[in-house]
Parts: C-alpha cells; sequence; structure tokens
C-alpha cells in the first residue's frame, strides 16, 4: 500500500511580521527657555521652586579659573546671563570658558540675592544653595562649542544696566585709579586677601567699581599700570553695579597681558580665548525662545 504525503505550504505574507521589525524612536529636540524668561519667574519677593521642565542653553562665561568665581559658574545665552552655585573644586574643569551646557532646571530653585537673580539649590543667608557634586551631571550637560567662543560686550560705564547683570562686557580705555595696590586688600591680623573693591576710570573721568574675590590666585598681585582694556561679567548686589573681571583678561599699556591665552594655570592645558574689538563679534551665544 503505497502512502502519499500531503504538504501543506502556508502562504506568508510579504516582508517581515510587525512584530519582529526593528523600531527607531526619533526624539524631538529638547525645548529650550530662554535665560531671560527663567529669570522672570522670580518676582524678588521670595525663591521659587521650579516644578516643571524648563531648560536653558548657552555659553559658560565664568567659573572658578584663577579663583574668580568661588562655587559658582555663569551660563549665557542672547537673552542674558545667570549665576549657579555648585559645589566640586575646580569647576573649571567641568565647565571650561566657553563650553556650551544645557541646564535642566526642574527641580532646582530661583532666588532673589541683593536684587540679582541666582539658580541653585534652597537658598541659605549667602543666597543660592550649591548644586551637590554628585547630582551636576544631573542638572547639567555639556558639549563643544563648535569652534567658537562667547563675544564680550563692549560698553561705557552709563550704559550698564539690569539687562547686563551676570552678562560678559569689555570697558576699553579705562585705568585703574588705584595703580600701585594690590588686587585685593589684606587682612593685618591674619595675612589673608579679603574681598575688595577698586575703581577704574575712563577718558571722561567717569568711574566704575571692579569687585575681586578674596580666593583670585593674583588677589596679592599689583594692579595693571597704563591705560587699557578690563573684560569680566557685570555683578550686582544692593542697587550696585561692578565688574567680576573672567579669566584674568586684562589687556594694558603699562603691565603684560594676563588672560587664559597667555598664562595656563599649572597641570592644565592652555585655554584659548579668543577677544574682540569694537563692532566685532566673536560668536553670538546659543539662542533660546521663551
Amino acid at each position: 500500500m503505497r502512502t502519499t504525503a500531503r504538504i501543506s505550504l502556508l502562504t506568508l505574507p510579504a516582508g517581515c511580521d510587525r512584530a519582529t521589525q526593528p523600531e527607531f524612536t526619533v526624539r524631538p529636540p529638547e525645548p529650550q527657555n530662554s535665560v531671560a524668561y527663567l529669570k522672570s519667574l522670580c518676582d524678588g519677593k521670595s525663591s521659587v521652586a521650579i516644578a516643571q521642565d524648563i531648560t536653558i542653553r548657552g555659553f559658560v562665561t565664568a567659573n572658578d579659573l584663577y579663583g574668580e568665581f568661588h562655587r559658582t559658574i555663569v551660563v549665557e545665552d542672547a537673552s542674558g546671563g545667570i549665576s549657579i552655585a555648585a559645589e566640586g573644586s575646580p569647576l573649571a574643569d567641568l565647565y571650561p570658558f566657553g563650553i556650551v551646557a544645557t541646564v535642566r532646571c526642574n527641580g532646582l530653585t530661583l532666588c532673589d540675592y541683593g536684587g540679582k537673580i541666582q539658580l541653585g539649590t534652597t537658598p541659605g543667608d549667602g543666597g543660592a544653595g550649591c548644586i551637590p557634586r554628585e547630582e551636576l551631571a544631573r542638572y547639567i550637560r555639556t558639549e563643544p562649542p563648535g569652534g567658537e567662543t562667547p563675544s564680550a560686550q563692549l560698553l561705557t560705564f552709563d550704559a550698564v544696566s539690569a539687562r547686563h547683570i551676570d552678562t560678559r562686557v569689555r570697558f576699553d580705555d579705562v585705568r585703574f585709579a588705584d595703580a600701585g595696590k594690590t588686587w585685593c586688600d589684606t587682612d593685618p591680623e591674619t595675612g589673608r586677601a579679603v574681598a575688595t573693591e577698586r575703581e577704574i576710570v575712563d577718558t571722561r573721568g567717569r568711574t566704575f567699581t571692579v569687585r575681586t574675590a578674596a580666593t583670585c590666585v593674583y588677589a596679592k598681585e599689583p594692579l595693571p599700570q597704563g591705560t587699557g582694556s578690563l573684560y569680566g561679567i557685570i555683578d550686582y548686589f544692593a542697587g550696585k553695579y561692578t565688574l567680576r573681571v573672567t579669566n584674568r583678561e586684562a589687556e594694558f599699556s603699562g603691565t603684560a597681558a594676563h588672560s587664559a591665552a597667555t598664562r595656563p594655570t599649572a597641570g592644565r592645558p592652555a585655554r584659548t580665548t579668543r577677544t574682540t574689538r569694537a563692532g566685532v563679534t566673536a560668536a553670538t551665544p546659543p539662542t533660546a525662545y521663551p
């Protein structure tokens, strides 16, 4: 007896079963807000705990390189700048000058310290609390600037206003009224440098205050002599604007220029800093929208 085997052919649809197809999720770009919008959320009457997804993106324009901004970085976009309190030493290794930083603000706190809005954790007597070092990566990530560096806006003393707070500026054709003194005074009892304010004078005889932190590595060095340009961040406290020098950028006719480009810190590679002249912009800060 002959047995006939029947083979049943199953017709498969063309292509693969949907369950076996790889899926690719395209994530939209992370929405960004401007620094100006972020600062507008704090009315100055009380601190504001941020409980919504707000992200800012900008250049790092100040850090603790040369000890100029202790436990602080400044992030600046096209709308303005803001100080961010952070632990970690040196912060300049994590957030070097000119790096692009994206800051996720949900979980952080805005506070008004002496009339200036700061970002950090729950504030204390000295302003915003510092973001713990172990949590920095949660809130701040960085990316290369693509060959650009943040520019310094050329200003005259009388042009400084609230919108310039925590932004990088340059004053040209100025001299120190106290030339010959050191950047900081010294406490006669301890021998330690103390935070000090000095005056610079422009060609019209107007003055502006330069404030230097006691933590600066050049605190006990003499002030520049002659006339030149000074770069820094506009600070504000209790109705008074001051300039805080960044990257040790002081270009004066009577003194050898000191800057991040010419004076590298021991143990670290030199960080180049491209300066600007009147009417020339080195780079435009990353754009963000309200």
